[in-house]
């Protein structure tokens, strides 16, 4: 065995029971999706599953930190619906519908990552955001919904595999230190 290997990755529930919980089919897909990269990854990407920042409202349904950085992954379930975004860009059209607070919510959760992560350890690494569409009808062109990047699960996977400037330790570290100062909800 390797010695730098580290111990088998457990999930384990966080048993939240709050109101302000995600709504069930918001739950469900942030599930769906941990399953999935838990069976893709292992313990070769670290994971952080339903947190948020001490202070702040808002679940941030999964944080990876990969050999690129650090990634917020927003999953959503829409499952039959066609998902698009409006002309501008600026918000998603679900099957002909606006939905404005989901784009507000990601950069609202982006910048706040983003600010927490510039004052750890490691302040100068990357931190992306996308969507993950766990169901729904998405174009066969590449989406992007307030300048974030809408993928499917298969896209999400091959973006996590990609290879970055971050060794193993630095990936460790980011994680410890996030792990520690992100708040589970």
């Amino acid at each position: 065995m390797d010695p730098l290997s580290r111990p088998r990755l457990t999930v384990v529930d966080g048993g939240a029971t709050d109101e302000s919980a995600a709504p069930a089919e918001h739950a469900d897909a942030t599930d769906a999706l941990a399953t999935t990269l838990i069976d893709a990854f292992g313990d070769r990407v670290l994971f952080l599953f339903h947190r948020r920042i001490a202070g702040q409202t808002g679940d941030l349904p999964v944080i990876a930190v990969t050999a690129t950085g650090v990634h917020l992954i927003e999953p959503r379930s829409y499952p039959g619906k066609k998902v698009r975004a409006c002309r501008d860009g600026s918000t998603f059209v679900i099957d002909g519908v606006r939905h404005t607070r989901i784009a507000e919510q990601m950069q609202e959760h982006a910048e706040a990552l983003q600010a927490a992560v510039s004052i750890g350890p490691l302040p100068d690494a990357t931190v992306h955001s996308h969507y993950c569409f766990v169901d729904g009808d998405l174009p066969v062109r590449p989406l992007e919904v307030g300048g974030v990047r809408v993928l499917s699960v298969r896209g999400t996977l091959k973006r996590l595999r990609a290879s970055g400037p971050l060794d193993e330790r630095d990936v460790e570290t980011l994680h410890r230190d996030l792990s520690r100062r992100l708040v589970r909800t």
